[in-house]
């Protein structure tokens, strides 16, 4: 069994590894989400200030520090680009991986914990979370962890497992504030509670837990509070944690349906599996997870998305603490269909409907993605259209095979149809899409040409890929109407990184004075207010 157990371990660590770092820096950094850990961390090892988080030259406390540090760090080694930002996502992902096998097999089998494994890091949330630079995937690790490290405490009465879930608690309060407390203590809580298991609640060591958790996260509060006072408390607490709660920061997610889509896309491929696995589970004759099982993962699954759909401001990212729970149940139901545990008919009778349904959904699946290519990036298509093929062949043979009885094959020929695919989407398609939705291009033509001393400005979406790709704090903010008529009219040569749209309405505000475009990338283009020398290509040269 350890064997079988370390076999696993180190193919899921293969796998996860190529998908979480193979070409990890060939995309830019996208705006506004990345490079504003980015610049953050960049600007704090800059001013070796490993308390404080700034951007643009000032103090900012949207986040706590641990994310920033693990990129400083990687920033050490590797130096300051865009492979060094994404790489801590992307080891937390792998360790991720770990944690999703560690409770797969805690609720079925090696097997199943292996088969969630390769779920998760085959499935395009889950994927594309580890390879962005976000806190998203360090705060889902270790909240995964708290409330793995806490079950087996339970379960194996071993006193270190719920010290590790109170320092895994104490780092997600490091990594997101609040929330990476309250979201596992309120699942543990409703957990206990349903399964009447308060009566067995001397188990655990609460003075030593709380000790672990207060000596790892509250000195850095205490510094900010004592640094920062009323600021950072009134920003940090005040704003980010209770305001936005409460008032939309950003026009989506108003809907409160809004992350049903999120879950059901972002488990792609594998989203017909998990409908079935949450099918069997409750309703089959012989549900695949037992009653404590189900139990968990309903609390889990409920609490991490009632919060977020009750919130008022709305992300992509912010349900990612569920994602676990989802690639478990669709593992756990794909090892019941190939061992045949459970009669292998019942799951037979899902996965061949299933895969159907992926093959036929793929069809315009790829027509409005081709739509969307032509739009954007068109150079894009020929790599957008040989993924597709690829992708498309491992549904089909995976469809064959379940019609033939060849049950492991069929999920092999699924999951390799998404590796396959990796090859060209982050070799190509990736880096030519994300180009259009970062600043890197036009900040980097902005620096090539500009004097010293010439301002640079940007919209605010865009300021700080500007001043992550230029090096420079002082960024003028431009994002208004106002913001653009008095910047552009100055009698000193400008900078400005703006939407087309506000180009365009600008340049029928400033008839008779020079504006020129000098280049452009998706719905942006750099602009300044003075003729040049030479052209932006005789420039280059």
């Amino acid at each position: 069994m350890k064997n079988k157990n370390l076999i696993s371990l180190l193919m899921l660590l293969s796998v996860s590894s190529f998908l979480f770092l193979f070409k990890l820096g060939a995309m830019p950094l996208t705006d506004p989400d990345e490079t504003f850990y980015a610049e953050t961390a960049k600007e704090m090892l800059t001013a070796n200030d490993w308390l404080t988080p700034k951007i643009f030259g000032e103090p900012q406390f949207e986040k706590p520090v641990f994310y920033y540090w693990t990129i400083m760090a990687s920033y050490k080694f590797f130096g300051v680009n865009e492979f060094s930002a994404r790489l801590p996502s992307a080891l937390f992902g792998i360790l991720g991986i770990i944690g999703i096998y560690t409770l797969g097999v805690m609720l079925s089998t090696p097997l199943g914990g292996l088969l969630s494994g390769l779920i998760a890091c085959t499935s395009i949330y889950y994927l594309g979370l580890a390879r962005g630079c976000v806190t998203d995937m360090v705060l889902t690790v270790f909240i995964l962890f708290s409330l793995v490290f806490f079950l087996k405490g339970w379960s194996e009465k071993k006193r270190y497992y719920f010290l590790l879930s109170s320092a895994s608690m104490a780092l997600a309060v490091l990594t997101k504030g609040p929330i990476g407390l309250f979201l596992p203590g309120l699942i543990l809580i409703l957990f206990i509670t349903l399964e009447n298991k308060w009566k067995d609640i001397g188990r655990i060591p609460f003075l030593s837990g709380t000790a672990v958790f207060v000596v790892i996260c509250l000195p850095w509060y205490l510094t900010m509070i004592d640094l920062h006072g009323k600021v950072f408390i009134g920003e940090f607490f005040g704003f980010h944690n209770v305001t936005r709660f409460l008032k939309p920061e950003h026009k989506i997610g108003s809907s409160p349906f809004f992350y049903f889509p999120i879950v059901l896309g972002g488990i792609l491929p594998w989203t017909p599996f998990l409908l079935a696995g949450i099918w069997r589970s409750f309703f089959g004759k012989e549900p695949i997870i037992e009653r404590s099982g189900r139990t968990l993962f309903t609390i889990w699954f409920l609490t991490v998305f009632l919060f977020f759909s009750f919130s008022s401001t709305k992300l992509l990212t912010y349900i990612s603490p569920l994602f676990p729970v989802l690639a478990v149940i669709t593992g756990i139901f794909w090892e019941k269909f190939i061992t045949g545990k459970t009669g292998g008919s019942e799951e037979k009778a899902f996965i061949i409907p299933g895969l159907v349904l992926l093959v036929i959904a793929s069809i315009p699946g790829f027509l409005v993605g081709r739509h969307i290519v032509l739009a954007k990036c068109p150079e894009a298509l020929a790599s957008v259209t040989l993924g597709s093929a690829i992708l498309f062949s491992g549904i089909l043979l995976a469809l064959l095979f379940s019609i033939f009885g060849k049950r492991r094959l069929s999920f092999i020929s699924l999951f390799l149809g998404v590796l396959v695919l990796s090859l060209p989407a982050f070799t190509y398609i990736m880096p030519i899409i994300g180009a259009s939705e970062s600043s890197a291009a036009l900040a980097g033509t902005a620096l090539r040409l500009s004097g010293p001393g010439e301002p640079i400005g940007g919209e605010s979406d865009r300021r700080r890929g500007i001043a992550f790709y230029t090096g420079r704090v002082d960024v003028p903010d431009i994002h208004t109407y106002g913001g653009l008529i008095a910047f552009f009219p100055r009698k000193e040569r400008v900078w400005g990184i703006v939407q087309k749209k506000h180009y365009e309405q600008l340049a029928g505000y400033m008839k008779g004075q020079y504006f020129e475009v000098i280049s452009s990338s998706g719905k942006y283009v750099l602009v300044t207010n003075k003729p040049l020398l030479t052209s932006p290509e005789e420039t280059s040269k």
